[in-house]
């Protein structure tokens, strides 16, 4: 086994969030590395997401932070409602001021822009439309071969090429792959300028719990709200259901009807909406294999009701950074240190983000008010406390 030394090039398949944050992670430890994401560039791909500020304490580390806070949303709030609007639950976003940065609420294309951004001016490169085709692992380095035909060589490769990695399919083919969870994903971009809503609204997370389903929505920076939904189904949607959004606004309409204001508003001024089936994946075993090691949604699927998949993808790259720039090890005792470091984290909140996904089924009769009761005071005794335990997390770099 080799050692990383620091004039070692590290290869990154998968220019999102993680890819691109370990990249510039890397650099700022003097370590040379490249990105090559599979998909062609393309402005403004994505919808919205929040950054809870363990999540952009990584950001303010790698000196983004800053950038970012006046494209999104301070989130302050979460509140809890029922179908009809009453009130269930309330929690603050943790304690105000305690983490040394706020949550946040942006666009994926603001984060992803802002960080290939930096890699442009420190000059670090990132390619597009490089399918990720083979890897060959032996003696001193690793090859990366793609679809195009080209190839890149380097001391260690990470895999940060999300929940369908081509990276985890290619170093354990026997693994598990992406399964449905029993969810469909619907969410959509709707501008204020099109109805008025107050500063405390956009600044909250809020979510409705009703019998038809549930629906979250919040601000997304100061020109836009956002609104999710995840609908129980048998199936999940093939490609051409996934891209056809012709009669979404429609079909939400219907199956939102009579929910609390601003629910049908919301829906029915979208001018950008999604689809996506919501997946899950199975614990690895292990996140690495010879010089190659997988990174955030690669290696760990986080479900989206925790509030943490980004936030944990952004650690897991300034962490691993970290530890290859303090090492002076092999790479494969640090890629054993980091798991044995992240995984204990990772998977505990993964099962929290389940169990909160859990509470979104729909249900009927005796059991709504049990639900409500049950939510107002499971947020009363331990929402914020269990924030907090996440929030506080801090990577040292």
């Amino acid at each position: 086994m080799g050692n990383i030394e620091p004039s070692s090039r590290v290869l990154i398949v998968g220019g999102g969030v993680c890819g691109l944050a370990l990249a510039v992670a890397l650099k700022k430890a003097g370590i040379a590395s490249e990105v090559y994401e599979a998909t062609q560039y393309k402005e403004g791909a994505g919808g919205g997401f929040n950054i809870a500020p363990n999540g952009m304490k990584v950001l303010a580390t790698l000196g983004v932070a800053a950038k970012l806070i006046p494209q999104g949303t301070i989130v302050k709030d979460h509140w809890f409602r029922n179908g009809r609007g009453k009130i269930v639950g309330h929690m603050r976003n943790g304690r105000p001021g305690a983490y040394g940065q706020p949550g946040l609420t942006l666009s994926r294309a603001s984060l992803t822009e802002t960080l290939s951004g930096e890699l442009r001016d420190l000059d670090v490169p990132l390619y597009y439309g490089k399918k990720l085709k083979d890897i060959t692992d032996e003696g001193l380095r690793v090859t990366a071969h793609f679809e195009d035909g080209t190839e890149a060589v380097g001391s260690i490769l990470i895999g940060a090429d999300g929940i369908r990695s081509r990276t985890r399919e290619l170093i354990f083919p026997d693994g598990p792959r992406p399964e449905f969870s029993g969810f469909h994903g619907v969410g959509g971009l709707v501008p204020l300028s099109k109805f008025s809503m107050p500063a405390s609204t956009q600044q909250s997370l809020n979510y409705t719990f009703g019998q038809a389903g549930f629906f979250g929505y919040t601000g997304i920076g100061k020109e836009h709200m956002m609104w999710w939904a995840s609908l129980p189904a048998q199936a999940p949607l093939s490609r051409e259901e996934l891209r056809d959004t012709t009669t979404l606004k429609e079909d939400m309409l219907r199956q939102f009807e009579g929910y609390h204001a601003p629910v049908e508003d919301l829906i029915w001024n979208t001018e950008k909406s999604l689809k996506v089936n919501m997946e899950d994946i199975a614990s690895l075993a292990t996140w690495h294999r010879g010089k190659v090691l997988l990174l955030g949604d690669a290696a760990h699927v986080v479900n989206s009701s925790s509030g943490q998949g980004a936030s944990l993808a952004l650690e897991d790259a300034l962490y691993l950074a970290r530890l290859i720039r303090d090492s002076e090890n092999t790479y494969h005792s640090v890629f054993e240190q980091f798991e044995r470091e992240r995984k204990p984290r990772v998977e505990r909140i993964i099962m929290e983000g389940r169990r909160k996904t859990a509470r979104k089924k729909p249900v009927k009769g005796v059991r709504v008010k049990i639900g409500e009761w049950m939510m107002g005071l499971f947020v009363g005794l331990f929402g914020e406390k269990s924030l907090d335990k996440n929030y506080r997390y801090t990577v040292d770099f």
